[in-house]
């Protein structure tokens, strides 16, 4: 009975909120004497392998903000808000290295200066990696084709897309806090990608304030909405989206831009989504770090605990591809190791004590 109090307790948890670490690459094990079978079921024998294999790893972060051209110094001033604010909360809150969190303004946003960003950041990221691109500034998205106002002659979507191919990051997340962002929704998204824009469209071309309260979730706890001490891309952008309607609610002005979040490739969706994005949700800005501990014994059962909410979060991603009964079924025996494990670091910790 106390063993299942404590699995009970560990489905509400994971009912509760999303999880915070970022799949890894993945050995499939040879299969021998499989014999054939449909499309589905094949598809989840195949995932259960692979959770099989999973091995407990942590990934680093690298950031890259551009702060474009602002053209005079009331824009100036707010850009450089903004840019200093994410740096600033990138490194002294979430635990990004200074030299991990590279920032290009103004004149230094030229093309040849972001081609050696690039250059960097291709050296710093492995596979298990996440990669946070920021857009700040001017953008403009005429004919669905959307520029960021650079200096010098400006970069398209595909542009940068080229750029973030040459990048072996296992998570991208782009946040486009610009007017007519929102025209470079269906070219920035992709598998493995969680994409934020400003605006819904390219025809929404005023100034926007979606960034001020952006900002505001990354630098306030007001904005973790599960408590877990970390912010998600998906509770960011749920509390800037707040902010903004508030913001032309109280001012008695049309709203004039409107929020989007793509999600893993799939359609773009706004913060009153029925489902809450999987990939947005399970991906924080907090650097995933191991939990390292000078007892012995202890160690090692942090670093399956790990392994098993790693287990948990690959197939919840994946759940599309397995059939549902056995989605179920795996999930349930996942959140029972879960429950046991979290029961034997506790007693090991006990007993230290």
């Amino acid at each position: 009975m106390k063993v299942w109090g404590v699995c009970v307790q560990t489905l509400g948890r994971f009912s509760r909120r999303g999880l915070r670490s970022s799949l890894r690459p993945m050995t499939l094990p040879v299969r021998r004497r499989l014999k054939p079978a449909p499309t589905a079921f094949a598809a989840g024998l195949l995932f259960s392998s692979v959770l099989l294999a999973t091995t407990v790893a942590f990934a680093d972060s690298s950031a890259l903000i551009l702060r474009g051209v602002a053209g005079d110094p009331e824009h100036e001033q707010k850009f450089e808000k903004w840019t200093t604010g994410t740096a600033k909360a990138l490194v002294d809150k979430f635990g990004f290295s200074a030299d991990r969190v590279i920032v290009l303004t103004d004149k230094k946003t030229a093309q040849a200066e972001i081609q050696k960003a690039f250059v960097t950041l291709k050296q710093q990221l492995k596979p298990a990696d996440n990669f946070f691109l920021f857009f700040i500034g001017h953008g403009a998205g005429e004919d669905g084709q959307y520029k960021f106002n650079i200096s010098g002659p400006d970069y398209t979507v595909d542009d940068y897309n080229r750029l973030i191919a040459t990048l072996s990051a296992g998570r991208i997340v782009i946040v486009a806090a610009t007017p007519s962002s929102g025209a470079s929704l269906d070219k920035f998204g992709g598998k493995n990608r969680v994409v934020v824009t400003a605006t819904r469209s390219g025809a929404e071309g005023n100034d926007i304030v979606f960034y001020d309260y952006f900002l505001e979730a990354l630098q306030t706890p007001a904005a973790d909405e599960d408590k877990d001490q970390k912010i998600s891309v998906w509770e960011a952008f749920k509390y800037a989206v707040a902010g903004t309607e508030r913001f032309y609610k109280e001012e008695g002005r049309l709203a004039t831009e409107h929020p989007q979040i793509s999600d893993n490739g799939t359609e773009k969706t706004d913060a009153k989504a029925k489902e809450p994005p999987l990939l947005a949700r399970s991906t924080s800005f907090v650097v995933d770090r191991p939990i390292v501990s000078n007892d012995p014994k202890l160690q090692p059962l942090l670093n399956q605990r790990k392994e098993i909410e790693q287990k948990i979060e690959a197939l919840r991603l994946n759940k599309d591809s397995v059939p549902a009964a056995q989605y179920d079924k795996q999930l349930e025996e996942l959140l029972i190791q879960l429950a046991l494990k979290n029961q034997e670091i506790r007693q090991q910790e006990t007993q230290k004590k």
